[in-house]
């Protein structure tokens, strides 16, 4: 039963991360904004083009660092600790075709950086499953 809530939490998280992901450029630059004006308030220090900056950058390491974890714990519940690794190599390939696809989404582009963070996060996060597991 675990491997299923695991499971269904990494489909969860592909998918909500994915459809967050390939929103229309225009909008998911308005909302970072607004949570840029937002933290302003509590970290006057911070320019708030800068704030925005750091949000749309940390998402990419924090999203695909989830989707490891998540997916690596559905693995290790299922006693399947030799899947990490292929698994893992999936994850890679998909930080490089999240990027890839969004040259359709209006507004978005590919972004060498954006696949380089979304690798960190997935090396993060699947490292601390191999850490901690």
């Amino acid at each position: 039963m675990t491997t299923v809530l695991w499971g269904a939490a990494a489909a969860v998280w592909f998918g909500m991360m994915t459809w967050l992901s390939h929103q229309p450029g225009p909008g998911t630059s308005r909302t970072s904004r607004e949570l840029a004006e937002e933290l302003h308030s509590l970290l006057p220090g911070i320019k708030t083009e800068s704030l925005n900056r750091l949000l749309r950058k940390t998402a990419h390491p924090v999203l695909f660092a989830g989707l490891a974890v998540l997916v690596g714990l559905a693995l290790q519940s299922a006693s399947c600790g030799a899947g990490l690794l292929p698994a893992g190599m999936v994850q890679l390939l998909w930080c490089w075709g999240d990027e890839a696809t969004k040259r359709m989404v209006p507004g978005r582009h590919f972004s060498w950086l954006d696949v380089g963070l979304n690798a960190l996060g997935t090396l993060l996060g699947s490292g601390a499953v191999l850490l901690l597991g």
